[in-house]
């Protein structure tokens, strides 16, 4: 019975230490997920100008959102439904 015992051990604690070595069967090359790379640099161009604003001009944000989208979708309203 003692023998048994040992030998589930063995078996048991050979099975959970196989996956922290590296063998030549199993080694390959594998992407690094952490591997990091440098972005560019934020950078304001050289002709960078915003427009002055006009004290009686219309907020962008304001207005109706159903229209914003029908001019961002189709560079204007609606077509007509036909009849």
């Amino acid at each position: 019975m003692k023998r048994k015992l040992i030998l589930t051990f063995a078996v048991f604690a050979l099975t959970s230490l196989s996956g922290c070595g590296s063998t030549g069967i199993l080694d390959r090359q594998r992407p690094d997920e952490f591997a990091v790379t440098r972005a560019k640099p934020i950078v304001v161009p050289a002709t960078f100008t915003l427009p002055a604003p006009t004290p009686d001009a219309p907020r962008p944000q304001d207005g109706d959102i159903k229209e914003q989208v029908l001019d961002a979708l189709f560079g204007g309203t609606a077509p007509a439904p036909r009849p």
